[in-house]
């Protein structure tokens, strides 16, 4: 089982706050993709440093995973742009038709929700663990999203929203969540190939969740 510390839980919120500071300021301005990057480098190199340094490997293996994640998820983001449903404002490198940043910018997310999910496995056991973790991203990414779009770094069009976000992205966040605690809690106890291999699952998950998502809500 993993220990997580209020050190711990300190750097990844102060590490959050920052993303979110840039994200809003990108907001106001609407700033693109090279304020999207900025703030991938940033709370992304924070973090790295945060894992690398840990005496618990725990962390660096999340971090592996999410960017496992992030290259498997670019079949996820093809989809979605080839339906002319995720538009990417232009401008930076690309890998395949996403900016390179979003595959780092899974990273990010999953050392926060690994982290998360780890605990609440802790403190829920398997069965109610996954069912938490679903309401926890289900309600904390679509806010990120409405603010990518009013910081021209993407947005949604063609599709039903909810609050101001896409709803099957809702949906779908909620969906890919739940193996979280369980993942997190297998990584815990296995070595890098595991991260890797468990991160193109996930990022084959997100794909998974996205069509059901679509097909339910979209």
């Amino acid at each position: 089982m993993v220990v997580i510390t209020k050190r711990d839980w300190t750097f990844i919120a102060i590490a959050n706050v920052v993303a979110l500071g840039i994200a809003l300021v990108s907001a106001k301005y609407a700033l693109g993709w090279m304020a999207a990057t900025g703030s991938v480098l940033v709370s992304g190199a924070m973090l790295l440093v945060f894992c690398l340094k840990h005496s618990e490997p725990f962390f660096i293996r999340l971090f592996v995973f999410g960017v496992a994640l992030g290259f498997a998820e670019l079949i996820n983001d093809t989809y979605l742009i080839d339906k002319a449903i995720l538009i990417y404002s232009p401008g930076g490198p690309y890998v395949l038709e996403t900016p390179l940043y979003m595959p780092f910018s899974w990273a990010l997310l999953i050392i926060t929700n690994g982290t998360v999910a780890a605990w609440l496995y802790g403190k829920l056991g398997p069965v109610k663990s996954p069912f938490a973790m679903a309401i926890v991203s289900g309600l904390y990414i679509p806010g990120f999203e409405a603010l990518a779009a009013k910081a021209d770094w993407w947005h949604y069009q063609n599709v039903p929203f909810w609050l101001g976000a896409p709803a099957f992205v809702v949906l779908g966040e909620a969906l890919l969540a739940l193996p979280l605690p369980w993942m997190s809690t297998f990584l815990a106890r296995r070595g890098f190939a595991v991260a890797i291999g468990l991160g193109v699952v996930e990022g084959l998950v997100v794909f998974v969740t996205t069509l059901i998502a679509l097909r339910f809500v979209g």
